[in-house]
């Protein structure tokens, strides 16, 4: 029998937490509903071409796309073998299984949010469709925000080693998030802090080598060539300002200028300096003032000016940002702010999610139309999109409900029509997410980070 005490404390529990019991009820059931196939269908062939076989450390001298660090593809063949481990064969096990670091992550979140910064913060996250968004399709980067919110409590306490750990876990992850870890280079410099800088370098490197060195003494240029080269060659995407021009042209490269694929790492290069003198220019006379808050401002800062100006701006990359964005709402003084950073965050998060899923795929699905991949840029029939990423999902929702509106002509026509024309739409939502993004950065440079008396 359950103890008396113990079940009155599991009750207030789940009373003070009901809002998180409620999304994880979705986060598992978007878990088991579906994923992006045509990023899974790469990530199980790392599992079952490469990692049953013991040849993991050969995955990037492979005929597949591995474009992502090392801690990425052994978290996903690591979880994958205990899901094929535990069910052969069964689909729904599997989304289940490879998703748990995911799910894990979104409540690891949670709850260092909520103990550390508050119950707003806590609610900001939950509040996050991105990270529904990317429950159900499956990417790391919920992982991320995890060790980049680590990274943000280790600095509170000016623990500079334990930051350099966690983000450079982040990178190890997703590489772009790399930019996070040169605050303190900065800091440090300015400060001519050059053993606390020297004790950082050895621990982002340290930590770096161990996950990288295997991959790296077996196939030195496929590595490099697959992490890093392979971004530097993808068209512009999804919600880069850089990919308006992609839309205005339905997604015919051939008819954009060559220089739209280069011009982005000089807009973003000159933006990251100038954030980083800025940042030098503020840590440089911040002594009594809050030193995580500096971090969050110019994480903040940082992370909306990459999400802006780099040529691929994910849909999921909007998590990184949510992480110090929370912080920073959090931790700011200036009321007079926080309502318009909480509005725009919550803005930002519908919109990039909803719209940009609504414009891009359910449009097409319920006109039967066909769906742009953008990982693949090319364009796949809608029922191959059904089948393989939503095949077994436990109620059909998704599908059933997509295939009644598709036999109710009032539904299906405007869809047809929206479906048709998608692409302007998008271009109109990049355009506005770079605004509410832009407006952010402003945001953040007119808060003040010194102590109130």
């Amino acid at each position: 029998m359950i103890n008396t005490s113990t079940g009155s404390k599991l009750v207030r529990l789940l009373k003070e937490h009901t809002v998180l019991v409620i999304a994880d009820i979705v986060a598992v059931y978007l878990s088991l509903s579906g994923w992006n196939y045509y990023d899974v269908k790469y990530f199980i062939a790392w599992h079952d071409e490469y990692f049953v076989n013991g040849r993991i450390l050969d995955v990037y001298s492979s005929n597949l796309k591995v474009a992502y660090p090392p801690l990425a593809v052994l978290t996903f063949v690591l979880f994958h073998h205990l899901a094929t481990t535990i069910s052969p064969s069964s689909i729904i096990v599997w989304r289940l299984v490879d998703k748990l670091p995911l799910l894990v992550s979104f409540n690891a979140v949670y709850f260092l949010l909520r103990r550390k910064y508050g119950k707003l913060a806590s609610y900001l996250w939950l509040l996050n469709l991105v990270a529904y968004s990317t429950i159900n399709a499956y990417q790391f980067d919920l992982l991320v925000a995890l060790f980049i919110l680590l990274a943000m409590i280790s600095i509170e306490k000016r623990h500079y080693q334990l930051y350099g750990f966690f983000s450079t876990l982040a990178t190890l992850i997703k590489q772009s998030v790399a930019l996070i870890a040169v605050l303190p280079v900065v800091e440090l410099l300015s400060k001519r802090s050059y053993g606390e800088l020297a004790k950082y370098m050895l621990v982002v490197f340290a930590t770096g080598v161990v996950f990288i060195a295997p991959f790296l003494t077996v196939a030195p240029y496929c590595f490099f060539e697959k992490v890093l080269l392979f971004h530097a060659k993808r068209p512009p995407q999804q919600l880069s300002v850089w990919a308006i021009p992609a839309y205005m042209v339905n997604y015919d490269l051939s008819k954009l200028p060559s220089w739209i694929g280069e011009a982005w790492v000089i807009a973003l290069a000159l933006f990251v300096v100038w954030v980083l003198y800025s940042f030098s220019t503020e840590i440089s006379t911040e002594k009594s003032g809050d030193l995580g808050l500096v971090y969050a401002k110019f994480n903040t800062i940082l992370l909306s000016g990459f999400l802006v100006l780099s040529k691929v701006s994910n849909i999921n990359y909007f998590i990184w940002l949510s992480i110090p964005l929370i912080v920073f709402i959090a931790k700011t003084r200036e009321y007079r702010f926080t309502r318009k950073l909480v509005e725009l965050y919550l803005f930002a998060s519908l919109a990039i999610t909803t719209l940009f899923g609504i414009l891009s795929t359910f449009v097409q699905v319920v006109a039967g139309y066909p769906i742009f991949v953008f990982e693949d840029w090319k364009w796949i029939p809608t029922d191959e999109f059904f089948v393989k990423g939503y095949a077994y999902e436990p109620f059909d929702t998704i599908y059933l409900a997509a295939l009644y509106m598709r036999s109710v002509p009032a539904l299906r026509e405007p869809c047809k029509s929206l479906a048709s024309t998608h692409n302007y739409f998008l271009a109109l939502l990049c355009a506005i997410y770079a605004c509410v993004l832009c407006y952010t950065v402003k945001i953040a440079l007119k808060t003040s980070t010194k102590k109130i008396p």
